[in-house]
């Protein structure tokens, strides 16, 4: 399934009202996010497929670009242990990861809801809450 996350806006109009300046490098990583469906990516993996497609830039710049596009809502970032998923979805949803493939997805429908939050800590607020479901394959269903 594909997804126009601007709604229709091409990509540098995208980038503009995001506050974002459209750089080539930013218009490149844009470019190619807007393309698939919705997914998860690694910035490992995007700087590949970036380069399998022509694209041609550091590992540095895609890894920038990601966490600013995710810093100002363009991506979600999904970080836990020592690996960042950057999550083209960038509605508020929750996660599946299946920890023998590494494999993260959207939780479709309805949302897990968290109750009883604590309060943050002193000079602090909360800025969000990310629900990952891990998973692994069950006994009942061996491959």
């Amino acid at each position: 399934m594909n997804r126009d996350p601007s709604g229709g806006a091409c990509a540098a109009e995208q980038l503009v009202e995001a506050g974002v300046r459209p750089t080539r490098p930013r218009l490149a990583i844009m470019e190619a996010i807007r393309t698939g469906a919705t997914r998860h990516l690694t910035p490992e993996a995007f700087h590949r497929e970036l380069a399998d497609g022509g694209v041609h830039l550091s590992l540095a710049t895609v890894y920038n670009t990601l966490n600013h596009f995710s810093e100002v809502g363009l991506l979600r970032r999904v970080g836990f242990g020592d690996r960042s998923y950057y999550c083209t979805n960038a509605a508020e949803h929750h996660h599946f990861y299946d920890e023998a493939t590494g494999r993260l997805e959207d939780i479709p429908g309805a949302q897990p809801q968290v109750v009883c939050l604590p309060e943050a800590p002193p000079g602090m607020e909360i800025d969000g809450v990310e629900v990952i479901v891990k998973l692994r394959r069950s006994r009942q269903y061996p491959r």
